[in-house]
């Protein structure tokens, strides 16, 4: 198993501008067609939060939750949300919908689930922007923590990561898992603070289950970097990286096997 996680970082290590490269031309690439390019993507982002902030309005209300603005509340729930959602629809399918790479004998597959994710990363960095401005205009610029910003930031970038090498094998591989997880998926962003807090959740037993989502941790930690500040909790830190090591192993061993059977299921 670690011979294959050396394998999967030597690939990466070595094939690093090519990654880097190829999640720009990816990104160019689904805005090629259209006169705005890359800013249907920003203006995609922007109504899908004045739809939320709307409903969340006329849902609950204008009151505060844990002790900030509702709105700010969401955007910093739901900002992180978009680039993981992006993650698990379009990132989960970077094998499977490379089936010309796939085949090809000399291209380093096990890369493509992170070109998609750098791609994805490329076209969402604006959208951390808009959180920073909704901050600033609700008065909140003066608790924003840079340092715990590019913390949790490279959390996430690195979860997602891990998490996709995992997925993308198995969508690849199996087309009921794919079916089964598009169902969990789009249900999952009420599992996640996103729209709601888990302190109105009064079961000590139900607050776990929610908080074993290493998710969780980076949204949460979003907030904090913008509005609450503090040190993220040393006890769910270890948890959060231990998922990243298990995550990293498991995905890693996984592509290591199962490359050489892509273009056969594809």
């Amino acid at each position: 198993m670690l011979n294959a996680v050396k394998d999967i970082m030597l690939e990466h290590k070595k094939n690093y501008l090519l990654i880097i490269k190829l999640a720009i031309m990816n990104m160019e690439k689904q805005t090629l067609r259209s006169s705005l390019g890359v800013l249907w993507n920003y203006f995609h982002d922007i109504v899908y939060i004045l739809v939320f902030i709307m409903f969340r309005l006329l849902i609950s209300g204008y009151g505060d939750i844990m002790g900030m603005n509702s709105i700010i509340y969401l955007l910093t729930g739901l900002i992180p949300w978009f680039f993981i959602s992006d993650v698990l629809n379009q990132g989960s399918r970077s094998i499977k919908n490379n089936r010309g790479i796939v085949q090809s004998l000399r291209f380093p597959i096990v890369v493509l689930p992170t070109i998609e994710v750098l791609s994805i990363f490329i076209r969402r960095y604006f959208t951390f922007f808009l959180l920073l401005i909704a901050s600033t205009l609700f008065g909140y610029l003066r608790l924003f923590s840079i340092g715990l910003f590019l913390y949790y930031f490279i959390c996430l970038f690195l979860l997602m990561i891990s998490i996709n090498w995992i997925l993308s094998a198995l969508v690849a591989v199996s087309e009921d898992f794919h079916q089964l997880y598009l169902a969990f998926v789009r249900v999952m962003i009420y599992s996640l603070p996103v729209m709601w807090s888990f302190e109105k959740v009064n079961n000590l037993i139900v607050q776990i289950l929610l908080r074993i989502n290493p998710m969780v941790y980076v949204i949460n930690g979003f907030r904090n970097a913008f509005i609450l500040g503090g040190c993220p909790n040393i006890l769910y830190t270890i948890y959060f990286w231990i998922c990243i090591a298990i995550f990293t192993i498991a995905g890693s061993f996984i592509q290591y096997k199962l490359r050489r059977y892509y273009s056969d299921f594809i």
